[in-house]
């Protein structure tokens, strides 16, 4: 089996694609959340001029959503750049600033000198406000980035659908990747779309 969104050659009876997590078992096209299920793939071209022609006119066919493909890159290194919150660094975070403030009030003469106490609730209190709250702000930043994700996957992926005698998995339908493809065709550094699409 060939995984219809990386091209991966598959294990017969798996579920999911081990390479990109493409879920291999049949079901119904998405409703809202779910990822639109891809067509099956059509058999490649064997001629090399038939497959030039092919790609030339899929490249042409992807082009009118090449922007989505754009949008789905940023969404993606969004994903990878917000982190989750780290508890180490709201705790340090929160003892220089309680360090800070406890010295100042200290200084001031506001606090005794057997205020110790006061230091470590000031502490324990700003760490864990401070990571509960970003926790809630990286929860609700990342649900909206994955459903905007996932609404521009599934309007690729109803595009992609829609391709006549499509036999491209969908991470190479990006109108860029077809023309590295048909580049390297044409200057022989690539043999066939089978050996592509191993490398």
């Amino acid at each position: 089996m060939i995984c219809r969104k990386c091209g991966s050659v598959l294990e017969e009876r798996q579920l999911s694609c081990p390479f990109c997590g493409e879920v291999v078992a049949s079901g119904k096209e998405g409703t809202a959340g779910k990822k639109v299920e891809l067509k099956a793939l059509a058999a490649v071209p064997e001629d090399r001029e038939k497959l030039l022609s092919e790609l030339q006119r899929l490249k042409k066919y992807f082009l009118a959503i090449r922007g989505k493909y754009g949008v789905m890159e940023d969404l993606w290194l969004m994903q990878l750049k917000w982190q989750e919150p780290s508890l180490i660094h709201w705790a340090l975070g929160g003892f220089i600033v309680t360090m800070l403030v406890y010295l100042m009030l200290y200084g001031a003469g506001l606090l005794p000198q057997v205020a110790l106490s006061f230091f470590f609730i000031l502490w324990g209190s700003i760490t864990s406000v401070g990571y509960i709250r970003s926790g809630r702000i990286y929860e609700a930043r990342k649900a909206r980035i994955d459903a905007d994700l996932r609404n521009v996957e599934n309007d690729v992926r109803n595009y992609y659908n829609q391709a006549d005698a499509c036999f491209l998995p969908l991470d190479y339908s990006d109108p860029r990747v077809i023309g590295e493809l048909i580049h390297g065709i044409e200057n022989g550094t690539i043999k066939s779309f089978q050996d592509y699409r191993i490398s």
